[in-house]
């Protein structure tokens, strides 16, 4: 089964999670954030940039939920980002199931979310996270 689960815990001990199960369409949410860099020289030489570490993962997600879940999810962002405001250090836990073998990181919000109202039950929630 195909599936996210993020969660958080806040400095005050509160812990927040949620799993996602579908995500709006089939694009995977999974990526890689492309920090490589290939190009030529001037006399034809191969160069080869970027950092000396693996290239991190960034996940672009929609997701149809309840408007409970959306609620959950907001709880869950709006902790993350009272304890980001405040200094303190401030990365969710992402356990990816979508492809290939399961990924566990820690990740920070690069887009907040976003809702829209799909029916008087069901919200399209989407956002970003990237690995740290």
């Amino acid at each position: 089964m195909s599936q996210i689960g993020l969660s958080f815990t806040s400095s005050g001990g509160t812990e927040h999670s949620f799993v996602f199960k579908n995500f709006g369409d089939t694009e995977m949410p999974r990526t890689y954030k492309s920090t490589a860099a290939f190009s030529f020289s001037a006399n034809g030489t191969s160069i080869l940039g970027g950092p000396a570490f693996r290239q991190k993962y960034q996940w672009v997600m929609s997701s149809i939920v309840t408007k409970a879940e959306a609620e959950q999810i907001d709880l869950l962002f709006q902790s993350w980002d009272t304890d980001r405001a405040q200094g303190l250090p401030a990365a969710c836990g992402i356990t990816d199931q979508t492809f290939g073998p399961e990924i566990s990181a820690s990740a920070v919000f690069v887009t907040p979310p976003s809702y829209n109202r799909l029916s008087p039950r069901l919200t399209l929630v989407s956002f970003g996270l990237e690995e740290v």
